[in-house]
């Protein structure tokens, strides 16, 4: 097999990104020696794949460019561009439908737990040799495409952009398109799995914004987090915002939310909490609802946060606790909201069928935290926020 030329640049190379998804869970569930000769097993598969193949079509170059234990680069090229893709695709599908299979069941008989998952991409482009005392210094701005393509591919796929399929012949229907990445269409070969189910599953669809999600509302040492990162606002908003007022009365020790309360305080920030009007027409509508004593859940905040304001006294003047009328359809803890740090964990309030007989706590609902990475997300929840904190509000303490 040929040699690349120092200083020589080679159009259409296909370059090809393996990676063993779950690699760090398996290295961690597992003695280090097993884990070790399975990721070894896996690379030996892979080296000799791709060398059976290469060999087979007569290609000028094909070789594993780098490895790093649980994935790395391979670089194909012919000067024939129709040999360097017959490699290039047949590896792809070999790799997902004969040498995975095989290489879960030889994990398994090596005893290695955890489930062998791979992502490969493939992109064509330019790569330039500066020689091999640069081997490491590959110049090819579509190697960046590659590589940024295989993370985003599910696993057990592997991705491809559409000028690939352009020119892969009668493969190119093995290939399924899927939706874009980078402003270019991606198009997906898999095996068992629904290629466009699993990308969106995934990737999700079009126009997404990023957030993270929680499983259930994050404990009270994660909420203090948020205060004691806030610089001079903090917003706290719900229909009863019970849990957060037991907080600052608890006497269960150590009371994370309370210091972390105080001392925001103490250093001159704004603490609005703000709840909804017992009294009012929506609080009796939603009590009926939800089917829950949602005026004695606010009567009980109110009356832990009256406790709170005279046992610390002058330390909580900042501390504004205002009544609406409205029904803000959401918990939500905000901190600085009209900063670039500005952060929110929100979550909306979620009802189960009056049928089940089993109404969803507030706790275990979903929450996300939104930031102004979440772009229009952000500001249209922000303004919410600060509607609800100014708007048609009583302050009763």
């Amino acid at each position: 097999m040929d040699q690349l030329t120092s200083g020589a640049a080679y159009e259409n190379a296909f370059l090809i990104f393996v990676d063993a998804a779950g690699y760090s869970t398996i290295v961690a569930g597992n003695p280090r020696d097993r884990a070790t000769r399975g990721f070894d097993l896996l690379h030996h598969k892979i080296a000799s794949r791709l060398a059976h193949i290469a060999d087979r079509n007569r290609a000028q170059f094909a070789c594993v460019w780098h490895w790093a234990g649980d994935g790395g680069l391979i670089v194909v090229h012919d000067d024939e561009e129709s040999i360097a893709r017959d490699v290039t695709l047949e590896f792809l599908r070999s790799l997902l439908t004969l040498d995975l299979p095989h290489l879960r069941d030889e994990f398994a008989q090596l005893g290695v737990a955890g489930r062998l998952s791979l992502r490969l991409a493939a992109h064509r482009g330019v790569l330039r040799y500066r020689g091999p005392e640069f081997r490491d210094l590959l110049h090819s701005p579509d190697l960046h495409f590659a590589a940024h393509l295989q993370k985003a591919a599910p696993p057990d796929t592997a991705a491809v952009f559409e000028d690939v399929v352009r020119v892969a012949g009668p493969d190119a229907d093995r290939f399924e398109p899927v939706g874009t990445f980078e402003g270019r269409g991606v198009y997906l070969l898999a095996h068992d799995v629904r290629p466009a189910a699993v990308w969106l599953a995934s990737r999700g669809l079009s126009g997404a914004v990023p957030v993270r999600a929680y499983v259930e509302r994050p404990s009270q040492f994660e909420k203090a987090r948020m205060i004691r990162a806030a610089a001079s606002e903090v917003i706290d908003l719900g229909t009863s915002v019970r849990t957060s007022s037991r907080y600052l009365v608890t006497t269960e020790r150590p009371a994370h939310f309370r210091d972390a309360v105080l001392t925001f305080l103490e250093r001159g920030g704004t603490f609005r909490i703000v709840l909804m009007n017992p009294r009012s027409e929506a609080t009796a509508l939603l009590s009926r609802q939800r089917g829950e004593d949602l005026v004695g859940k606010t009567t009980e905040a109110l009356g832990c946060l009256r406790t709170f304001k005279s046992r610390h006294g002058n330390v909580t003047d900042r501390l504004e606790v205002l009544q609406t009328d409205d029904y803000p359809g959401m918990a939500c803890l905000a901190i600085d909201l009209d900063e670039p740090h500005a952060l929110m964990l929100t979550s909306p309030y979620l009802m189960a069928p009056a049928s089940s007989g089993t109404p969803l706590e507030r706790g275990d609902m979903p929450h996300y935290t939104i930031s102004r990475a979440s772009g229009s997300l952000f500001e249209s929840q922000r303004q919410l926020v600060r509607a609800f904190a100014t708007s048609n509000v009583e302050r009763v303490l």
